[in-house]
């Protein structure tokens, strides 16, 4: 359900992403290349999640170009007041910075997760990923689970700090 879901979620982005981005300029283009990215991965990874033989190397490539655009990379495209036309953000990325940088972060482990799971099949042997904020049980997860967290993050993320579009 929530495949299908993210799916319809990932199609009409990336359409009305691009339309958006011939507009954009310096660091507002830039962070709307990076989410472009982002949504490319996510198609990749779901694609290789749908698939009967999912490819180990596809999921690990994905999960490098969303961990190369989350944590750090995302938050540093998001200096304070960096609103210029046609930017999505809103203003409750800058009212609420700890949790945007929460998101951010969390991006960024879940990636790594998702590299992990697709080069370490399961194997009944537990593996945890420990960051300073979260801790992942990534052995028990398969590709399909992470990938699951992963737009949920996205969506959180979105509804808080994405302007609806018109």
């Amino acid at each position: 359900m929530f495949k299908r879901i993210f799916t319809a979620f990932a199609i009409i982005s990336l359409a009305s992403t691009a339309l958006a981005h011939d507009k954009a300029t310096g660091i507002v283009k830039e962070r709307m290349d990076g989410m472009g990215v982002l949504s490319t991965a996510m198609k990749s990874i779901l694609a290789q999640t749908q698939s009967k033989t999912p490819d180990p190397e596809a999921l690990k490539e994905a999960a490098r170009a969303i961990q190369d655009h989350a944590g750090e990379a995302m938050t540093k495209r998001f200096p304070e007041g960096s609103l210029d036309y046609p930017s999505e953000a809103k203003e409750a990325i800058w009212q609420d910075w700890t949790r945007f940088q929460h998101l951010a972060q969390q991006l960024d482990l879940l990636a790594k997760g998702l590299e992990f799971a697709a080069a370490n099949p399961l194997t009944g042997k537990r593996a945890e990923l420990q960051d300073n904020r979260m801790l992942m049980d990534i052995g028990a997860m398969g590709p399909d689970e992470v990938f699951t967290l992963l737009g949920k993050n996205c969506v959180a993320c979105h509804k808080e700090f994405r302007a609806k579009k018109n």
